[in-house]
């Protein structure tokens, strides 16, 4: 499995037992290999909550090839038009289990938005937590080395129970994602190793990781590499860098020992409502993008915010006055006891546009790594967007907003807009359960099933309109 890929030097060893991925370099392949067909695959998984505005967030042409065109301004999904053959967008996925109590689970539409998602399985009573394991954990233990768990991220507020986790271990074991940049970046390059005395040694000298992994990055640089090899391995430690300025500037090692104090001190509870959830969100992308692309992981999650919830947004040109719960019903108050907000669905589209921003930023990071085929990680990667609902207002499961960039190894078509429903209208729960797009990432990850979820619930087999 290439993710190991040790005979190509996957990553530098350093002080203090850090060790710094790599992306693939092809001058350390041996002569006689070639490139075969992608074997690395990889799946991520960004989720946002509360529904869509679904009059415009899909394209405005009709089925088929997407351009840059099928993208007009008012398309919720505007900001991925650079990204148009590189996107599958399917219509007219239902939930499995089905909402609006048509199937029996505990939990109400918001929790089964959460909990159902990625593991397409009943809540239970009691807990109201999902009855087994999510794909993503389910990939993860049958592709990664000794089974590593996927990298569970997420920005924002976390609710308490369901309306928190999207990720699960198994039944009623769900996979609390980490919040903190910080910790997620240091747990990716080793030092969560360090004991608090030498981890506060490391952090008071303002040391980088690429400080410790030095020697070993000289002993490389001797070693003959290409041109394109070493602008490779900049580019790489320059997302490093940028990354850690990033994160010690803003989170825990800024120079001013007071704003290194409040920043220390903001209450995870309430951490949706300022300006740091676009910031921190970004860095949590980054290190997902890092670790995906260096082969710490094959496999993650991406959460933004909470179901039921969601942060004021009040940055690049939002100026909200509610939350995102709020304005998903366009009522003042979370229960709609209060007033109507007037034009709450422009607001919608504007939150949605957003998030696609978010999905592109992500989408750019991991395109800019080659791999040994010649094609970007993002080429061998599936990365899906999911919501907690369709239409928020009605707490909708039908149609489902979902977004499939990258081809996973050619497994997935690209540039196409494709109805997955036989029914004229998408908004059915007639046919194509999302169990099946499940049961699809577990095969283009070379994890073969032929049902993911319940066995009772949702269809056999995979989506063939989506495969290529």
């Amino acid at each position: 499995m290439r993710a190991r890929q040790s005979a190509r030097r996957n990553f530098l060893r350093g002080a203090l037992g850090v060790t710094l991925g790599l992306p693939f370099l092809e001058s350390l392949q041996k002569k006689e290999a070639k490139a075969g067909p992608a074997t690395n695959t990889r799946l991520i998984v960004m989720f946002s909550c509360n529904g869509v505005d679904m009059d415009r967030f899909w394209p405005n042409t009709g089925y088929g090839a997407l351009t840059s065109a099928s993208f007009n301004a008012d398309c919720g999904l505007a900001p991925l038009a650079p990204f148009a053959d590189r996107l599958l967008l399917p219509r007219g996925m239902h939930m499995s289990p089905r909402g609006f109590g048509w199937d029996a689970s505990a939990g109400d539409d918001h929790a089964k938005g959460m909990g159902c998602k990625l593991t397409a399985r009943r809540l239970i009573e009691g807990s109201t937590y999902a009855d087994g394991i999510s794909v993503d954990q389910h990939i993860a233990n049958a592709v990664n080395p000794s089974g590593t768990p996927s990298l569970t991220l997420m920005a924002g507020w976390r609710a308490d129970g369901v309306l928190g986790n999207i990720s699960y271990a198994g039944s009623n074991q769900p996979v609390l994602a980490e919040n903190n940049p910080r910790l997620a970046y240091q747990d990716l390059v080793g030092l969560n190793n360090l004991d608090d005395e030498e981890l506060a040694r490391f952090e008071a000298r303002r040391q980088s990781v690429l400080d410790l992994v030095q020697p070993d990055y000289e002993s490389l640089l001797k070693k003959k590499l290409s041109k394109a090899d070493r602008d490779k391995l900049q580019n790489h430690f320059d997302t490093v860098r940028d990354l850690e300025t990033t994160i010690n500037g803003s989170i825990a090692c800024n120079l001013d020992p007071t704003r290194e104090a409040e920043l220390e001190a903001i209450n995870p509870d309430t951490v949706s409502n300022d300006g740091e959830y676009k910031k921190i969100g970004q860095m949590q992308l980054d290190v997902l993008a890092l670790a995906i692309a260096c082969g710490a992981t094959r496999v993650g999650t991406m959460m933004w915010g909470s179901g039921a919830g969601g942060p004021i947004f009040n940055w690049d040109g939002l100026s909200h006055q509610y939350n995102h719960h709020k304005l998903s019903h366009g009522n003042t108050m979370d229960d709609n006891s209060g007033g109507t907000v007037a034009g709450y669905t422009d607001m919608l589209n504007g939150i949605d546009q957003w998030y696609a921003e978010q999905f592109a930023y992500l989408l750019g990071k991991l395109d800019a790594y080659e791999e040994a085929d010649g094609k970007s990680v993002l080429d061998n990667t599936a990365v899906v967007y999911m919501n907690e609902l369709s239409h928020g207002k009605d707490h909708d499961f039908r149609d489902l907003p979902i977004v499939i960039a990258g081809s996973c190894g050619g497994y997935f078509k690209q540039g196409d807009y494709v109805k997955v429903t036989a029914e004229a209208d998408t908004k059915n729960d007639a046919d194509a359960p999302h169990n099946k797009l499940l049961t699809t990432l577990c095969n283009a990850m070379g994890v073969p099933e032929t049902h993911f979820g319940a066995a009772d619930l949702g269809e056999d087999g995979e989506f063939d309109q989506l495969k290529a």
